[in-house]
């Protein structure tokens, strides 16, 4: 049976714990602030897609992004978001949704991020484009969707690993469940499912929906995160997309 959705919700349910560590301890990582406030104004709708426990949405409302609302869809996650939220005696809306059908009207919001390499958890690059068809449909002309992946092409010590994958795809013998090159089982995370594209890859789905990339960057040419961050998420591709 192929992965689906119910999988890689399951899945990252699992790291409840470690999503909300993050949330209460880490918030945002330096490359994530400079993206969001260069291309973002603090009175923007802004949708906060695979928010899990809330880490980017909070972080953002106590920057002064008021008008935020976090969409996840884990009912656990968002009840564990809500419980912050209440402690914290915000506002903040979380509501429980799926990125590839969202519940909002046409041009709903100004800005839209999916953070933490959680676009690429969406299994089959069919409902990858999907997903992206929905979030230009609810974005406003001219707004921004800012969000990260993995770079199957830039880190150096996956090398020999992609390298035997290719080889399994290429003879048929790669793991069934998985959909194309590039899918994994992380065993680093209890084997929650994650595509790990290269950024030509990813350069062709932005323009193959007609959106314009105007920024990307890898992490860690810019920045140097502090150890928490590092230990949170291994080092990804920054995408400043405009529609």
């Amino acid at each position: 049976m192929k992965i689906n959705k119910d999988f890689v919700k399951s899945s990252i349910e699992q790291d409840i714990n470690h999503y909300f560590d993050a949330t209460i301890n880490i918030g945002l990582w330096e490359s994530e602030k400079y993206a969001f406030n260069k291309y973002f104004n603090k009175r923007d709708t802004i949708l906060d897609i695979g928010c899990g426990t809330g880490r980017t949405t909070f972080a953002l409302f106590e920057e002064g992004y008021k008008n935020i609302t976090g969409l996840d869809l884990s009912p656990k996650m968002i009840d564990e978001a809500k419980k912050i939220s209440l402690n914290k005696k915000n506002n903040v809306e979380f509501i429980v949704g799926d990125a590839t059908k969202l519940p909002y009207q046409d041009e709903s919001f100004s800005n839209i991020i999916f953070s933490f390499n959680g676009f690429m958890q969406i299994p089959s690059s069919q409902l990858r484009e999907k997903t992206l068809y929905e979030i230009k449909r609810v974005l406003k002309k001219g707004g921004h969707f800012i969000f990260t992946t993995h770079d199957r092409g830039e880190d150096k010590a996956f090398l020999d690993f992609w390298k035997n994958e290719e080889k399994l795809w290429r003879n048929g013998k790669q793991n069934p469940r998985l959909f194309e090159f590039g899918d994994i089982l992380s065993p680093l995370s209890k084997g929650t499912f994650i595509h790990i594209p290269t950024k030509i890859e990813v350069v062709k789905l932005i323009e193959k929906l007609d959106l314009k990339l105007i920024e990307d960057f890898y992490r860690s040419d810019l920045f140097n995160e502090s150890k928490e961050v590092k230990k949170f998420s291994n080092e990804c591709r920054f995408f400043i997309v405009q529609k």
